[in-house]
């Protein structure tokens, strides 16, 4: 019967419910219900937020092709924004699920079952829910996709606790942490995890997780072939289509990079058959051409692609591989016409774009055409990112041959203008019109080019200029000129108002050809008669000025004797200049002999032929020219006999002095600095007079020359300090420290005297007294009496751990099931050895805090417990708060409450009074915001794990007029040494450094973003950033902290702050923390792998 069926069905589904919904029991029905209301509910409305973040940040994801691609596209952590709101969500559920569904209370024992290990050790489980490991698991995962990878650590880590009796979980979360160690740059910690996992341990589902977490950490260490076998299981076993494309690509990269064409060519095949978004497909089908080795089919599959107009967009690649196709047939005419016409066709000026430039300017620069080669490095170094791996070899030749480029443009424009000036006067004229001619059908060609433009779709262009380069996603938190879609929107405006223009001087104007003889240093005015003396009036000032009158150009043209000799003395000193460049900078050798042949062909007369010869003789015996070598050392004596070069080449161990030159100058400059940093000024003028007697033609000798003055400064020798900057600024006039001595000398010319005594010592003793002056020269800051606004709570208490611990626990508890829209956040500090500052904050008003007070005092338990740790309780504002922990001190704000806001407070909401306690001493506060973890059941040991602790320096406060306590040193306590080198003092003062052990940087680049992070952050820290070198490693020093709680607190968070660590991002470095015996007696030794087993230990257990 139906209607029977349709009975019992509703009647067994209330009796389920009411059993179901009872959180006392537990029961076979029981676990049943909550499993599956997890599963098929609460979980399954989570995994469906998770996978639409999943295909959010497969969306939001560029890569660039030219490049290794990232195996996941979170590794591109700027992705993670566009899944957010996606992830929070999965994790509000995953709670949701954590709260309600979750079975602790242990059921009825079933004695029959005692003796079975099996039953034991399942009623001894702590969680009896078998869906909420699915839960658990996906909130962790949420917190890594949503790019708080520290944060899901601290999940992984937990969930490996809880359920250890589940082997395959922990293997998964230990797998898991691997990866967000890699994706915070953790490489150390990353390998270290990875020992840890046992294989056996996890089932065969996860076996190509393991196999990518593998392949993925391989390559963020650029252990590319080593990856190759790892990434083949993990392309086996992928399921996500996504992936597999990926997984597919990257492999193909690494049989084309180790030189398996076969493989690469079948890898690249692959790809196209698993239909990749059009732009993998295309550069798939690109590289797979270039491994083709029939090239006459690789050219007709190209052209057959440069024809389709769906490939518009994408002809600069097309063009560019082309020209590689000639030049592996060494044909390079032909290559540098595809290469040329790939730049010029380019419409997205991406990443593609520069990789033209640099290969076009490579074949330039080998054929020594360096005027050629320079546009294309300077143009590509404006392309590609700072941190890309050839950006140091691209922007240094740019600069390089910008110098050469520069030096030879005023020889031929010299030369050409003494050519003119040697022709009649007809002529001359009839050759400027020429130039005038041109100018103007230059001009009205691109008014035609212009009108023909304007009939086109006024978006047309633009529709192109809106899209990211490849490889160019936008990035949030970068400097202005290092987001590259703030750049590219400044150059669409830049294009729609002047069109595209070359980058190069007078770049304004339509035509150079008004600038081609430009002088700018030449005389207003002729003396030679062909302009009236009377110049100055109307129509010859705009004939003067107008480009297209000849007057314009003969103007430039040196004619008199005085202008000739200007100009000769210009092309003199630029082919001098031009033969130093090839020979220091540039590196071509016999260039640099020919420009110094044609220098001292050209001008006999000019002095500095001296120094020429010398060069010319050097080069000459460094190529092995012996001939060539004898005979600039035989010019060089016969026409400079008295030469200082002649001196030094006639003595017999010349080449040996030389060589020991450049093997001792460094140690012994080191010497000196250090020297001169513990006023040790004796040694710093012996040092000095040494190398000036045995290396007077070191580089290094203009520095030792200034530390040598400023010693004798120092000695209260005034007239000799003087004298001695002035003959360093005399004999080396461009050496870099020529710039400070003649700010210096400025100074004493301005009556200013040097100051004597010991020198400044090293950057961390300058770095504290310039933290005590800051101390000392604290301005008058007052509190207010403001109750609007941010406010919050502080609670002051003793030190004790497990009260510390305690309170945060039952707080957390308090706050987050008794405010449902409200959100308090927990911070604790360490004030001093005897005291804690618990701060709640959130509060919008000191009202608002009071009633706060007042819901907390009516709890009988939390009261107890802060009636237990002698808590007194405190209002303040956010305001306020900045003051006293800037300025002030907190024993000031204790005062200033006490006078006034307390009775306030009282009256307002009835507070109950909290125990007092012994006045604490004056010292300032500072915290980070952290919020306290809000998951029952897992808030008491993640809120000690996420807490954040900081103590600032002391800062400067009247003692209490009352009862004043004076803390007490301690002497310093004697610990145990880890394996004999490292002792744990935790009160000391530690240091933040970061070791970069191989790979260029930019310093400057880094220090800009640390000292913004810490002046928002961490400013009342005065923290300091400087750089030091350890052997081959240079290490970037952040301090001083007070203690190691601290220094902790700013190392875990700094980590999860990406944009800091982008100047570093293609090197190999190491997080360090710890004191400063510890981190030198690390770097002495070079004993870091033992250094991070006592990191582990001590700071990040």
């Amino acid at each position: 019967n139906p209607l029977i069926i349709k009975n019992i069905a509703i009647t067994l589904f209330i009796v389920l419910l009411l059993q179901a919904c009872s959180m006392q029991k537990n029961t076979g029905l029981t676990r049943s219900y909550k499993a599956m209301n997890t599963r098929y509910n609460v979980f399954f409305n989570a995994a469906n937020s998770y996978n639409e973040g999943l295909n959010n940040i497969n969306k939001a994801n560029t890569d660039d092709y030219s490049i290794f691609i990232n195996m996941f596209p979170i590794s591109k952590h700027e992705n993670a924004n566009a899944a957010k709101s996606n992830m929070e969500r999965a994790i509000e559920k995953c709670r949701k699920a954590i709260k309600l569904q979750s079975i602790k209370k242990k059921p009825e024992r079933n004695s029959k079952k005692t003796s079975d290990p099996d039953y034991q050790a399942w009623y001894n489980q702590k969680e009896f829910n078998p869906a909420l490991k699915d839960a658990w698991m996906m909130l962790a995962q949420s917190e890594f996709h949503k790019a708080d990878f520290l944060g899901s650590l601290g999940t992984f880590s937990y969930i490996a606790r809880f359920y250890n009796t589940d082997k395959n979980l922990v293997a998964r979360c230990q797998t898991w942490m691997v990866r967000a160690y890699a994706e915070m740059g953790w490489i150390y910690e990353a390998e270290q995890m990875l020992l840890k996992i046992n294989q056996e341990h996890l089932s065969k589902k996860y076996i190509g997780l393991f196999a990518s977490v593998n392949a993925d950490l391989l390559l963020k260490k650029k252990q590319h072939k080593e990856a190759i076998p790892f990434l083949e299981i993990a392309l086996q076993k992928e399921k996500d289509r996504t992936l597999k494309q990926r997984f597919n690509y990257i492999l193909a990269q690494l049989y084309n990079k180790n030189g398996n064409t076969k493989q690469a060519f079948d890898a690249f095949t692959a790809v196209s058959k698993l239909n990749p978004p059009y732009e993998m497909d295309f550069n798939a089908r690109i590289y797979r051409a270039e491994l083709d080795p029939n090239v006459s089919s690789v050219r007709k599959e190209l052209r057959k692609m440069i024809n389709n107009p769906n490939n518009k967009d994408y002809k600069d690649q097309l063009f560019y591989v082309l020209g590689k196709t000639y030049l592996q047939e060494g044909d390079t005419v032909r290559a540098i016409e595809n290469f040329e016409i790939s730049a010029d066709t380019s419409t997205r000026n991406g990443f593609d774009k520069a990789v033209t430039l640099i290969t076009l300017g490579d074949i330039f620069y080998k054929k020594q055409n360096y005027i050629k080669a320079q546009p294309c490095y300077d143009e590509a170094s404006k392309i590609i990112s700072v941190d890309n791996a050839v950006y140091e070899r691209i922007s240094k030749r740019a600069e390089t041959l910008g110098e050469v480029v520069a030096q030879a443009e005023i020889i031929t424009v010299q030369d050409s203008l003494q050519r003119l000036a040697a022709l009649p006067e007809e002529k001359r004229k009839e050759i400027v019109q020429k130039k005038i001619d041109k100018l103007i059908a230059d001009e009205k060609a691109a008014e035609q080019a212009a009108k023909e433009k304007a009939t086109m779709p006024a978006n047309f262009d633009e529709n192109f200029d809106m899209m990211p380069p490849m490889g160019m996603a936008p990035t949030s938190g970068d400097w202005y000129f290092y987001n590259p879609t703030i750049i590219k929107n400044g150059q669409n405006e830049f294009r729609k108002k002047w069109g595209k223009r070359k980058l190069e001087d007078n770049w304004r104007r339509t035509s150079k050809a008004a600038s081609l003889f430009t002088d700018e240093s030449a005389p207003a005015a002729f003396a030679n008669g062909n302009l009236p003396a009377d110049s100055t009036t109307t129509a010859t000032s705009v004939e003067l000025s107008d480009t297209k009158s000849p007057a314009f150009y003969l103007k430039q043209i040196p004619i008199t004797e005085a202008q000739i000799k200007k100009s000769n003395d210009e092309i003199a000193t630029a082919y001098f200049e031009l033969g130093m460049i090839y020979k220091e900078k540039v590196g071509d050798l016999p260039m640099a002999i020919k420009t110094f042949d044609i220098f001292e062909s050209r001008f006999p007369g000019d002095e500095r032929r001296e120094e020429s010869f010398y060069n010319s003789y050097l080069i000459a015996t460094s190529l092995k020219r012996n001939s060539e070598a004898q005979t600039y050392k035989e010019k060089l004596i016969s026409n400079f006999p008295n030469s200082k070069y002649v001196a030094m080449l006639s003595q017999p161990d010349y080449f040996d002095r030389i060589e020991r030159m450049y093997k001792q100058q460094d140690s012994i400059y080191a010497t000196t600095y250090e020297a001169y940093n513990t006023s040790d000024f004796a040694t710093v003028q012996q040092h000095t007079a040494y190398i000036q007697q045995n290396f007077p033609l070191s580089k290094l000798l203009p520095k030792f020359l200034f530390l040598n003055a400023l010693s004798l400064g120092k000695s209260n020798k005034q007239d000799d300090f003087d004298e001695a900057l002035s003959s360093l600024v005399e004999k080396y006039p461009n050496s870099d420290v020529s710039s400070m001595s003649k700010d210096i000398l400025a100074l004493i010319k301005q009556g200013k005297e040097a100051k004597t005594g010991t020198s400044s010592g090293t950057l961390l003793d300058r770095r504290d007294e310039a933290t005590k002056q800051e101390i000392e020269e604290n301005t008058e800051r007052k509190f207010s009496n403001d109750k609007n606004g941010k406010h919050r709570l502080l609670l002051l208490f003793g030190t004790n751990q497990d009260v510390r611990n305690k309170l945060i626990f039952n707080l957390a508890a308090y706050n987050f099931t008794r405010f449902m829209v409200k959100d308090f956040d927990l911070i604790s500090t360490r004030i001093d050895s005897t005291q804690t500052a618990l701060s709640v904050t959130n509060f919008d008003s000191f009202d608002e805090v009071a009633w706060y007070m007042t819901t907390v005092s009516s709890d009988t338990g939390l009261n107890e417990i802060l009636t237990t740790a002698k808590a007194r309780q405190i209002i303040i504002s956010e305001q306020n708060y900045n003051i006293m922990f800037s300025f002030l001190g907190l024993q000031a704000y204790i005062d200033f409450f006490n006078g006034g806001l307390k009775a306030s407070a009282a009256a307002s909401k009835s507070i109950l009074a909290a125990t007092s306690m012994s006045s604490p001493s004056a010292k300032g506060i500072k915290t980070q915001e952290k919020p306290a973890t809000k998951v029952e059941g897992k808030a008491e040991e993640k809120a000690e794990a996420k807490e954040v602790i900081n103590t600032p320096p002391a800062a400067l406060s009247k003692p209490n007029p009352i009862s004043e306590i004076k803390p007490i040193e301690p002497a310093e306590e004697k610990v145990p040494l880890f394996k004999n080198l490292f002792g744990f003092r935790a009160n000391a003062p530690h240091y933040v450094a970061i070791s970069v052990l191989n790979g260029k940087f930019d310093f400057d680049k880094l220090k800009a973003g640390f000292d913004t992070f810490n002046a928002s952050n961490y400013s009342m820290l005065n923290l300091k950033i400087t750089k030091d070198t350890f052997g081959s490693h240079q290490v970037i020093i952040i301090g001083s902290f007070a203690d190691a709680n601290i220094a902790t607190s700013y190392l875990l968070r700094i980590v999860k702050e990406n944009n800091l660590y982008a100047p570093i991002k293609n090197t190999d470095y190491r997080n360090l923390i710890g004191s400063q015996a510890n981190l030198n007696i690390m770097m002495q030794l070079n004993a870091m792998d033992t250094y991070f087993e006592f990191m582990q230990e001590y700071y990040l257990k």
